[in-house]
C-alpha cells in the first residue's frame, strides 16, 4: 500500500479507531472527481481527487440531503462529511448494462422502467423555490442555445478536419433544430440528477430491481431531457420507451433528450482534438457505450 491509499487508509483509521477495518477496496480510477474506498464491504469513503474537486461532495450531500423523502428510491445515508470527505453505508449492487436490462423479460424491465420513471418524475416536480431556499444551485452545464451554437463554431473549427464529408454532414444535422428554431431549448427548470450513467444506477441482478442511486455530486437546477438523454446514451430508446409510461410528458421533450445525448459524444471528440493539439493524454480515456437514439423529429 502506497501513496493515496496509504493516505486514506490512514484518515479513516485516524477519524475512526472504532471502526474495526478488516477489508479495504480502492477504486482511484473509475471516478472523474473523486476516489472511492470500500471498507469491510460495507462503508463507502469518498475522497475528492483534487482541492478544487471537494465542492463536488458537498454538494452530493446537500443534494442527497435535501431529496430523503422526497423519492422513493434509496439514497445513501450521509453518516459522516468532511472536508472533501463523504462518508455512507454501501448500497450493494453493480452498474446497469445495457445488455442485461435489455435481455431481461419484459415484465422484469417495466418494473425497472418504473423504478426510474418514479426517481425522476418526483425528483423532476419538487418545487424550484424550496431547491434555491436549500442553496442548490444551477448544473455547471450550459444548455443555453448560445452556448451550444458557440460549441458548434468550435467543433467546425477543432473536429471538422478529422472528419469526412459524411461526418461532417452528421453534425451539421445535429445542430440544424437549435439554428432554425431559437426557442428549440427553451425548458422549464427543475431539480436534476445530470450524471444518470449505470454506475450510478445500483442493480440487483438477483432480484432484477434497482436498489437505489447514486453519483449526485454534479445534481442541480437544468433541464429534465438532460436526464433523459444519459439513458438514451447508454440504454436507448426503447428502454425510454419504457420509463415513459411511469413518466408522462417526456415525449414532450424527447428531442432535446436526443439533442443532448448526441452533443455529449461530440464533446468527447471535441476534447479528443484539443489533447492532439496541446499532445496532452495524462487523462484520456475511451467512454465505450452502445447506443440506440432515433433521429431528432422521429414519432414517438
Amino acid at each position: 500500500m502506497a501513496g493515496k491509499e496509504q493516505q486514506y487508509a490512514e484518515y479513516i483509521r485516524r477519524k475512526f479507531p472504532q471502526l474495526l477495518v478488516s477489508d479495504l477496496k480502492f477504486n482511484l480510477s473509475d471516478g472523474k472527481y473523486n476516489d472511492v474506498v470500500i471498507v469491510n464491504q460495507e462503508e463507502i469513503f469518498k475522497f475528492s481527487k483534487y482541492d478544487w474537486t471537494g465542492a463536488f461532495l458537498t454538494n452530493e450531500a446537500k443534494v442527497i440531503q435535501f431529496l430523503s423523502g422526497l423519492v422513493t428510491m434509496p439514497l445513501p445515508k450521509i453518516e459522516f462529511q468532511d472536508r472533501g470527505v463523504l462518508r455512507y453505508r454501501l448500497i450493494p449492487g453493480v452498474p446497469l448494462f445495457r445488455n442485461e436490462v435489455l435481455l431481461l423479460k419484459d415484465r422484469d424491465q417495466d418494473f425497472i422502467a418504473e423504478q426510474i420513471g418514479q426517481f425522476l418524475m418526483q425528483m423532476h416536480s419538487v418545487s424550484i423555490q424550496s431547491v434555491k431556499q436549500n442553496k442548490i444551485d444551477e448544473i455547471a452545464v450550459d444548455l443555453t442555445r448560445e452556448g451550444f451554437l458557440s460549441e458548434f463554431e468550435a467543433i467546425q473549427r477543432k473536429v471538422f478536419p478529422y472528419c469526412d464529408s459524411y461526418g461532417k454532414q452528421v453534425i451539421r444535422q445535429l445542430f440544424e433544430p437549435i439554428e432554425k428554431n431559437v426557442s428549440f431549448l427553451d425548458f422549464q427548470p427543475a431539480l436534476i440528477h445530470a450524471d444518470l450513467t449505470p454506475g450510478h444506477l445500483l442493480y440487483d441482478a438477483e432480484h432484477r430491481r434497482l436498489n437505489g442511486m447514486i453519483g449526485f455530486g454534479t445534481s442541480g437546477i437544468g433541464d429534465p431531457a438532460y436526464d433523459v438523454s444519459s439513458i438514451l446514451d447508454n440504454i436507448g430508446e426503447s428502454f425510454v420507451k419504457r420509463i415513459a409510461r411511469f413518466y408522462s410528458g417526456i415525449e414532450d421533450f424527447i428531442d432535446r433528450a436526443r439533442f443532448y445525448s448526441s452533443v455529449n459524444s461530440l464533446r468527447w471528440e471535441l476534447e479528443v482534438a484539443d489533447r492532439i493539439t496541446t499532445r496532452d493524454f495524462s487523462q484520456f480515456q475511451f467512454p465505450l457505450k452502445e447506443r440506440h437514439i432515433m433521429p431528432i423529429g422521429s414519432r414517438w
